[in-house]
């Protein structure tokens, strides 16, 4: 009886992905549990002893390494591009073997599953094609990727201080010099899983689908829907099987390992186990969670400085002199704020002159360049950082082969000449540069009249605010009226938001389609562009507009501005901070809370929707499925990729170092944020999406980029709110005035009536022909006299307020520049290590040339 006949009598084991349990069956005709299919298989190959959770063929003995799911409804056509295709990859070295379910009483669900395997061979022909660095059987020493220090000890997973990962001499990869690398003489551990899958990927992405040499890559049969799915294992369960009845659990696997150690709420104080990460996901992941680790460690001086501004706001709210002038004043009667609002005492305004003290106060100044320098070094540090990953995983300086073009390119493209392509000289599919310009000009005039609509929903707004400002005081709602109109509007405007959002995704992906972007960088870098750009202006121009519009175009009294009609808004007698720091604090919390949710709830209810489905359609049997294969399409989502990831951090990034000196808490709301964040993208990974393809990368890619130009923009921002919105500079100006000009005056005495104007009430406005009542007159905010022209005394403090944004910026650059130069992107001693290893390589090669010669002597 042939390996394959009684493998197939014995049984074999696979793993339960959603139940988390490992069951044996044995596979006959007489079963009552899904029958295998077996259809096409190649030879059986000797690998050893394969590790726990790898799913294998029937013969249990070659691992599966990668997976495409098909359905039964197809035409002729697709059977024999599917067929072509399967025929490609023999041909290439990969086995195949083809797997079609029965569900018991319903027979076939129409879900087929094609099964690869890589041999040995195939894998070492691949990595010396595509230049990896392998590790060399001398080891260097072993190390963590956390920090080492004794006091960092207690935040380390058992992964890092148990089971580091020792660190090799790497050398590109050389198939005639196999025995000279780590495990040459263990098939099955010279390559990790995330590896293999890799070089397969690889392979799938250059196999061809037809006789055409340009009919080439998995990605374009599933734009075309010939397969549904392609993704490589998982490694079993999640969940580690009890050693005994009752006893421990004890992870086997390096899924396991990440469940336990890194995927889960109870490890939100620990490191992440970067290297083990990187094992099982790749570079390209593992830079994110490195990233996004780094930040959110970053965030903790950065809440701690925030929350010292609002303690020391909170301690001097209440002795205060502007405040106490502000709450003691009952004779100064304050102009209206609306066409039909009644005229009010300055002390009505006394909570939000508090409230406003807690974010603006002599600390705040001190804090914007402190958070514009923790900005700078955060950018510094994280370059240095990824020097050192990108050279501990090997892939610094990676250079990737020349891009094949996309596969919706190269559909929309088939109807017109192929063209060679400029770098290898192959024949590809073209779309003529005359079609697309019209395209791309079409594409971004739809994104222009998209700001614009933003725009547009801004000014709703605003006339939102201006109209139940007089409804509200109109049913004698008093001071109460502004703070239910700040609440509500600055929530309309969060929903605004978030719906915008998904609007705008979708239709950036469909603009960004139809322009016909060449490569998956092109098409990357257009689609993030456009992305950013219009969140950027989704997120802050509610915020841009509080911060330096609102207030400065309404007039005074007599000469107000109207807007359709009505009064534009102004600012309360403290100004706009407060309801600055409240928008800010509303949209920042608002996107946490709702995008967490939505991480979190949205793919467990599109699982239950579609299991009970299909328990509906299959019956109860689909509950115990127990191939891995099986357990991952239907039971875990698709990978998506990082790009709303990136995106989500991005933008909070921008409100922690943006507009900081608006809302100190900021880097709090952000900090604890991202420690569930880290951990529910983890169990995202780990537990509920399918395996992504393990993608290199040597950084994190044009988000590196938006970060430097976030950074410079918070530089810029931070200096106007404190010039032009915070009362910081007024109050620093006005002490020096008054010291050096007033004789036995000082400090802040009479700073807030030195800030009010007078002017006429709007019903004693004169006429042109006549004078108004000079005894019903009232104060506003703003410096100007009583004919409404500007004082001497706003065009010094312009004069200051612009002096100080140029003097600002200009320190803070000049000294980020300074640093940038004094502190290189690769520390020196890195870049020794770097040149002493790529000796020490070249040496152990020519050694096993020289052993080679000597032999053959």
């Amino acid at each position: 009886m042939t390996d394959l006949a009684e493998a197939l009598l014995q049984g074999r084991t696979s793993f339960n992905d959603q139940c988390h349990e490992s069951v044996e069956m044995s596979v006959s005709a007489d079963s009552d549990v899904p029958t295998r299919k077996l259809r096409k298989t190649s030879f059986v190959q000797n690998l050893g002893e394969l590790p726990p959770g790898v799913a294998t063929f029937a013969d249990n003995r070659r691992r599966i390494d990668f997976v495409l799911v098909f359905t039964d409804e197809a035409d002729e056509g697709t059977i024999e591009t599917r067929e072509y295709y399967h025929t490609s990859l023999r041909k290439a070295g990969l086995h195949v073997e083809e797997v079609n379910p029965e569900v018991e009483g319903e027979g076939d669900d129409g879900t087929n599953f094609v099964l690869l395997h890589a041999p040995f061979d195939f894998l070492l022909k691949r990595t010396e094609q595509m230049a990896w660095k392998m590790p060399l059987n001398d080891i260097e020493e072993y190390e963590s990727a956390s920090a080492t220090n004794s006091c960092y000890r207690h935040f380390e997973t058992p992964l890092d201080t148990h089971r580091a990962r020792p660190v090799y001499y790497t050398a590109p990869f050389r198939k005639d010099r196999l025995d000279v690398y780590l495990n040459h003489d263990k098939p099955d551990k010279f390559f990790t899983s995330a590896q293999r899958s890799r070089l397969v990927y690889d392979m799938l992405q250059s196999a061809q689908f037809s006789d055409k040499k340009s009919d080439i890559g998995i990605d374009r049969l599933l734009e075309s829907e010939v397969y549904t799915a392609a993704y490589p294992l998982h490694e079993g369960s999640p969940e580690p099987e009890p050693v005994e009845p009752g006893g421990d659990e004890q992870p086997e696997t390096l899924r396991q390992e990440l469940k336990q150690y890194w995927a889960r709420w109870g490890a939100f104080y620990k490191f992440q186990p970067l290297d083990h990460i990187r094992e099982y996901f790749g570079e390209q992941i593992a830079f994110y969670f490195a990233w996004l680790g780094m930040y959110t460690v970053w965030l903790i001086p950065a809440s701690i400085f925030g929350l010292i501004v609002l303690i020391y706001g909170l301690a001097t709210m209440f002795n205060d002199p502007v405040v106490n002038q502000t709450c003691g004043d009952n004779n100064t009667q304050l102009c209206p704020s609306c066409s039909t609002c009644d005229t009010t005492f300055l002390n009505k305004t006394c909570l939000y002159a508090r409230l406003t003290r807690l974010f603006d106060n002599e600390l705040t100044i001190p804090f914007a360049i402190l958070m514009s320098f923790w900005a700078t070094f955060f950018l510094e540090y994280w370059k240095r950082t990824t020097a050192k990953l990108a050279h501990r995983w090997d892939v610094m300086g990676i250079e990737e082969e020349a891009e094949r073009p996309r596969p919706q390119y190269c559909i929309a493209a088939s109807d017109y000449p192929q063209q060679p392509n400029p770098i290898t000289g192959t024949a590809e599919p073209h779309f003529p540069t005359s079609n697309r310009t019209p395209r791309y000009f079409t594409g971004w005039s739809i994104i222009s009249i998209m700001f614009m609509l933003l725009l547009i929903f801004v000014v709703g707004v605003v006339v939102y605010r201006t109209i139940v400002v007089v409804l509200l005081t109109k049913a004698k709602l008093g001071g109460a009226a502004s703070v239910v109109t700040s609440a509500t509007s600055s929530i309309i405007n969060l929903i605004i938001i978030l719906i915008m959002s998904k609007v705008y995704a979708k239709l950036a992906n469909v603009l960004t389609d139809w322009e016909m972007h060449r490569t998956e960088s092109d098409y990357e870098f257009n689609l993030t562009l456009k992305m950013y750009l219009f969140e950027f202006v989704n997120y802050y121009s509610a915020v841009i507009y509080i911060a330096f519009f609102k207030g400065r175009f309404s007039g005074y009294p007599c000469h107000y501005n109207l807007l359709f009609g009505y009064r534009q808004e102004e600012c309360a007698a403290g100004g706009c901070f407060y309801e600055l720091a409240q928008q800010l604090l509303i949209i920042l919390l608002g996107k946490q809370i709702f995008s967490n949710f939505m991480e979190f709830v949205t793919p467990r209810i599109k699982l239950f929707i579609e299991n009970w489905r299909r328990k509906r359609k299959y019956g109860e049997l689909v509950e115990h499925e127990t191939d891995q294969w099986s357990n991952d399409y239907h039971n875990c989502e698709e990978y998506g990729g990082l790009f709303s990831e990136y995106l989500e951090m991005i933008i909070q990034f921008g409100f922690v170092t943006v507009f900081v000196a608006a809302m100190p808490l900021a880097p709090l709301l952000a900090l604890l944020n991202n420690i569930i964040e880290i951990r529910l993208d983890a169990i995202q990974f780990v537990v509920d999406m399918r395996r992504p393809v393990a993608m290199k990368a040597d950084g994190i890619g044009i988000w590196q980029n938006i970060l430097e130009f976030v950074v410079k923009l918070a530089v810029v921002a931070n200096a106007f709110l404190i010039a032009f919105t915070s009362d910081m500079l007024p109050q620093i100006f006005y002490m020096y005035h008054y010291n050096h000009h007033h004789d036995g005056q000082s400090g802040l005495d009479d700073y807030v009536d030195y800030t009010l104007a007078e002017g006429y009430q709007p019903h004693a406005c004169p006429s042109i022909n006549s004078t108004g009542n000079l005894s019903e007159t009232c104060r506003y905010r703003g410096y100007r006299t009583f004919s409404g022209d500007h004082t001497e005394w706003y065009y010094q403090l312009l004069v200051i307020r612009l002096a100080f944004v140029v003097l600002f910026e200009h320190i803070v650059f000049v000294i980020a520049g300074l640093i940038d130069l004094i502190i290189p992107d690769i520390p020196r001693q890195l870049y020794l290590k770097i040149k002493r290893e790529e000796y020490l390589s070249k040496q152990a090669l020519v050694e096993a040339e020289a052993e080679e010669d000597e032999m053959r002597d």
